[in-house]
């Protein structure tokens, strides 16, 4: 999805307030880039990863899920 959004942000809109000159996409790739970047042990890597915490693994979940549901319910959306 980082990708998607990196190389087609225009095409992606938000129900989220966005304050005017901002990119409203912004807060949904942060989001994307925290869980991606720290939750290195769930992506599969050649090298070995830190082992995570209890308390990061239940952020990743919260964040994941909240992702997850913003995009079926409409909070982000991609333009045909």
């Amino acid at each position: 999805m980082l990708g998607e959004i990196g190389n087609a942000r225009a095409k992606f809109t938000t129900a989220l307030d966005t304050p005017s000159g901002k990119d409203p996409i912004a807060p949904v790739e942060a989001m994307m880039r925290a869980l991606w970047d720290g939750q290195i042990s769930r992506h599969g890597k050649q090298t070995a990863t830190v082992p995570e915490t209890l308390e990061a693994a239940r952020a990743g979940v919260h964040l994941a899920a909240t992702l997850v549901q913003w995009f079926i319910s409409g909070v982000v959306v991609r333009n045909p």
